[in-house]
């Protein structure tokens, strides 16, 4: 298989390697500034993590290619109606970590039950490095939307300090106790694995001629 990285930071760099101990085979590393044309890149997948000011952008012109792209930058939400109306074959995700998606699942369930205590707050927690360009964070992000669509109120602290990969964390907090919620990315590695399942998951999915825009609940069954 071949794949196509545009932006080749520390993620894109760690997908890269999965990819290879896989087998596969990167054709391309782009870079801001580098001259590309999405027809002639000879991948058969494109994974997509350059900047939030970049990143619809780029996927349209590999969706103009019929290329399959899975998106790992975030920031970039407000512009999802043009994926939409050009169509393709896209996978996107604030987190690609399987902690993460099982923090969201969970972090549903404790808030349907959490609210019908009024005595506590939620909070959720979001550091990283202070090289991410987004604050609060995609995921920080997710993770408030699906406190909030299971009737709870919320707000996000967001830090950056030094080379933390990521933590994040809700907490329910009172006058007497606080209960937690807490992830925290030991590595990029788990990103990047995640990524590669994204990546693999997609492929299939256009190799059956199956367009649409898909995510990590598309991939993983939801907790019951």
């Amino acid at each position: 298989m071949r794949l196509a990285i545009l932006g080749y930071g520390k993620l894109g760099a760690a997908v890269a390697e999965v990819a290879e101990e896989n087998g596969w085979t990167v054709v391309a590393k782009i870079n801001k500034g580098d001259e590309w044309d999405a027809s002639t890149l000879g991948a058969d997948i494109v994974f997509e993590s350059s900047t939030p000011n970049d990143a619809v952008d780029n996927t349209l012109k590999c969706i103009e290619a019929r290329l399959p792209v899975v998106i790992g930058t975030t920031g970039w939400h407000e512009r999802m109606n043009e994926l939409e109306a050009a169509g393709g074959t896209v996978f996107h995700a604030t987190n690609f970590s399987i902690g993460v998606h099982l923090l969201n699942q969970i972090s549903a369930y404790m808030t349907r039950v959490m609210k019908q205590f009024p005595d506590y707050s939620p909070v959720i927690k979001d550091v990283h490095h202070i090289h991410k360009l987004d604050s609060p964070s995609g995921t920080a992000i997710t993770l408030k939307n699906i406190v909030q669509e299971n009737g709870a109120d919320v707000t996000v602290e967001s830090f950056r300090e030094g080379e933390i990969v990521g933590i994040h964390e809700l907490t329910w907090d009172s006058e007497v106790d606080v209960l937690a919620l807490r992830h925290e990315a030991i590595s990029r590695r788990g990103f990047a694995l995640g990524a590669f399942q994204a990546l693999l998951w997609l492929f299939e999915k256009h190799s059956d001629g199956k367009s649409g825009i898909y995510n990590m609940n598309d991939l993983i069954s939801k907790i019951q």
